[in-house]
């Protein structure tokens, strides 16, 4: 996982510094159907196959919570 001191040289970034967080590199999990953040169980270790564990249907989006909240308006 990168962190602040690994992006710290990249000229792009040093606009955003102000306002960088290491909440925005923690993975989360959109269910499709429930339309919101959701836990998840992994079906096959192997896999990046995931089923939600509160509508049990596996279409699952997997990204950093800030990338899942612009792409599907989430509040």
């Amino acid at each position: 996982m990168p962190n602040y001191n690994d992006l710290i040289n990249i000229e792009e970034f040093w606009e955003k510094k102000e306002s960088f967080t290491e909440e925005r590199w923690e993975v989360s999990f959109y269910c499709k159907d429930c339309k919101e953040i959701v836990e998840t169980e992994r079906l096959n270790p192997n896999k990046y196959e995931y089923k939600c564990k509160k509508c049990s249907w596996k279409n699952i989006v997997i990204g950093t919570l800030e990338w899942l909240k612009s792409n599907y308006r989430i509040k």
